[in-house]
């Protein structure tokens, strides 16, 4: 069947169709440059990670307001919405509402979505959302358009397969078992065109943004039924790397040296595409996207092992940023005194020093890294006098309710001991919560505690918990920060407690790093540690044992330690050294500084906008490799 081809046989066009948009939602275009910005992600209706906190951070930026006038977010997700979901502040339309659309919503659009959905057999939800601005008192909004996609009818879906197919030779066939591929192209079609009566046919300041995978379908339909829409693919990581580092371990000290030589980028590039998978089928064919955002340099690097097309084409290399603000002493010591509280509470031990580790609990993230580092340091914290705890916040169970937390407190004193089984440990946090307990069993100055909640308060996390705590404290009163991960395409989560005085204990794999790099002009303050976790010189690009990777990762976790008990604060003075030094960097990558020397310009040049020349050694292209396949 030839593109074009409507599910009944007949021809079938797929144009942006103008439509008057709800009276409710009209924005007036304010001039050139105020864009209308599509973003498609799986964070669309409510934030659950990374992404999440990158469209908090970015949408409220005072630079992306300044450049965006119009923000859509799609997604799927259960409709009608669960009413738990807090952050919508106004539905314009909702499938199968009694009485027919709210009064605010146009009788054209109302119409254009019920025959989006009798067309493709989905539920739709078009409203309005609130997004927070990190750190702040004020929120924007934005528009929500969400798909249930789970009855869709398989003509239309399969139509688009086959256009896929010849399009892209995209074997959807492949993949139609694996809902994390099945979903997104279901989305495609009837979210497509109901963004086209969104907008009213009006594309040409327009953009389609992909964060990630999961907007891919999308923006290939976009490719060839709307091929006047500009379409942005934002790579937040490269999958398939991530799900190789994760799951054969033995790459990890060895993958960034072979990036480096052709040798090893070849033999990694056979590696990923011998492992296949429906990540790789879509993020391989993403060069086809009229632009390529990547978080960080080594993204835009990992990206042409996948494809020739990335290897023949720029890309731009666009930061994450971090929300930041800026604290008194005062108020970093009262933090700092509620976090020893809680973990003198927790523990049994009056802790000089709380250590933090905020992470899902994924083989990325390293934990085990962590351990190491307290291994080493835990005796010459005793040889001093000192102690510290370390609360890991990880979970894979998501928020438990209030009183299950009482309950295991009172019967097997959570978060300081845990049971395996729900309520308590479940997958990524069994093995995370037995490593900690086995480390308690001999520690002396140092312990582990893993959180496995969702939230920072005494209601969400217990009674022993301060009343007066909250998540924000969490950020302010960390002495240290980890984030040694394997894999961290950029790694906002690392750099959290710096603008309050923390120091970030990263690794050389964090995409951060090239950020920090850049801003501090190769002058990093005390705040900032960063560890080579890589295999020693004349090791080779081969995979390395488990045997051997302990050894490294323990030598190399001393090393650690020990220029980490250098410069942990002994006295207020400290305190604040450490607190002016870590603002005055924070302050260069807040989301409004990156926005604006990133973002705006890359953003500008998908349009062909002056204002958008490339930064020097930012944007990347082909002469970094030439090879074919």
């Amino acid at each position: 069947m030839a593109p074009g081809m409507a599910p009944g046989g007949g021809p079938r066009n797929f144009p942006l169709q103008p439509a008057r948009p709800a009276r409710i939602m009209e924005t007036p275009r304010r001039g050139g440059g105020m864009y209308t910005l599509i973003h498609v992600t799986h964070e669309a209706h409510r934030k659950m990670g990374g992404i999440g906190a990158v469209l908090e951070g970015m949408l409220t930026a005072r630079a992306y307001q300044a450049t965006v006038g119009r923000t859509i977010l799609v997604g799927c997700g259960e409709v009608p919405l669960s009413a738990s979901s807090g952050a919508l502040e106004t539905v314009f339309y909702e499938s199968g509402t009694a009485g027919g659309p709210p009064p605010g919503c146009d009788p054209a659009l109302a119409a254009t979505f019920a025959s989006v959905e009798a067309t493709y057999g989905v539920r739709l939800l078009y409203g309005r959302r609130r997004v927070p601005c990190p750190h702040l008192r004020r929120r924007t909004g934005v528009e929500l358009l969400l798909f249930d996609v789970r009855d869709a009818r398989p003509g239309p879906v399969n139509q688009l397969k086959a256009e896929l197919w010849q399009g892209f030779g995209l074997e959807s066939d492949r993949f139609e078992n694996d809902w994390c591929y099945e979903e997104w192209v279901r989305l495609a079609a009837p979210a497509l065109e109901a963004v086209g009566a969104l907008v009213g046919g009006k594309t040409d300041e327009a953009a389609l943004i992909s964060h990630e995978f999961m907007g891919l379908p999308m923006l290939l339909a976009a490719r060839l039924r709307a091929p006047d829409l500009t379409t942005v693919y934002w790579a937040h990581e490269v999958p398939p790397v991530r799900d190789l580092l994760e799951r054969e371990t033995g790459h990890r000290l060895v993958f960034d040296r072979a990036m480096t030589t052709p040798d090893g980028s070849r033999a990694y590039e056979a590696r990923l595409r011998e492992l296949g998978g429906c990540k790789h089928a879509l993020v391989s064919r993403a060069h086809r996207a009229g632009a390529v955002f990547a978080v960080s340099d080594r993204v835009a690097q990992e990206l042409r092992l996948l494809s020739a097309g990335f290897r023949k084409r720029p890309i731009d290399v666009v930061y994450n940023g971090l929300a930041v603000r800026p604290i008194d002493l005062d108020a970093r010591l009262a933090s700092r005194a509620l976090l020893r509280r809680y973990a003198a509470a927790v523990t049994g031990l009056q802790s000089d020093y709380v250590f933090t580790h905020v992470a899902r609990p994924v083989a990325s993230k390293a934990i085990e890294r962590d351990l190491a580092v307290l291994d080493h340091l835990d005796d010459a914290l005793a040889d001093r006098g000192r102690t510290a705890v370390l609360l890991v916040l990880a979970t894979d169970g998501g928020r438990r309710q209030p009183e299950t937390i009482r309950q295991m407190e009172s019967e097997h004193n959570w978060p300081m001991q845990h049971r395996v089984g729900w309520p308590d440990l479940v997958k990524g946090e069994v093995p995370i919560g037995r490593a900690a307990e086995e480390y308690n069993r001999w520690a002396r100055a140092t312990r582990v505690v893993l959180i496995n909640q969702f939230g920072f308060t005494r209601e969400l996390c217990g009674d022993r918990m301060p009343e007066a705590m909250a998540l924000e404290d969490l950020r302010q009163g960390s002495d240290v920060e980890f984030g040694q991960s394997t894999y961290e395409p950029f790694g906002i989560a690392q750099l959290e407690t710096l603008a309050f005085g923390g120091i970030s204990v990263m690794t050389s794999a964090c995409g951060c790093a090239e950020l920090l790099a850049r801003v501090a002009d190769g002058d990093l303050p005390a705040n900032v540690l960063t560890a080579d976790y890589a295999a020693p010189d004349g090791t080779g690009t081969e995979p390395v044992g488990d045997t051997d990777t302990r050894r490294i990762e323990h030598e190399v976790a001393a090393c650690v330690a020990g220029e980490l008990i250098a410069r942990l604060p002994t006295g207020p003075q400290d305190i604040h050294r450490l607190l002016v030094s870590g603002w005055a960097l924070a302050e260069r990558m807040s989301w409004q500084s990156v926005c604006r020397a990133y973002f705006v310009p890359a953003l500008r040049r998908c349009f062909g906008e002056a204002g958008g020349d490339p930064l020097p050694a930012v944007r990347t292209g082909h002469e970094l490799s030439s090879r074919e396949p």
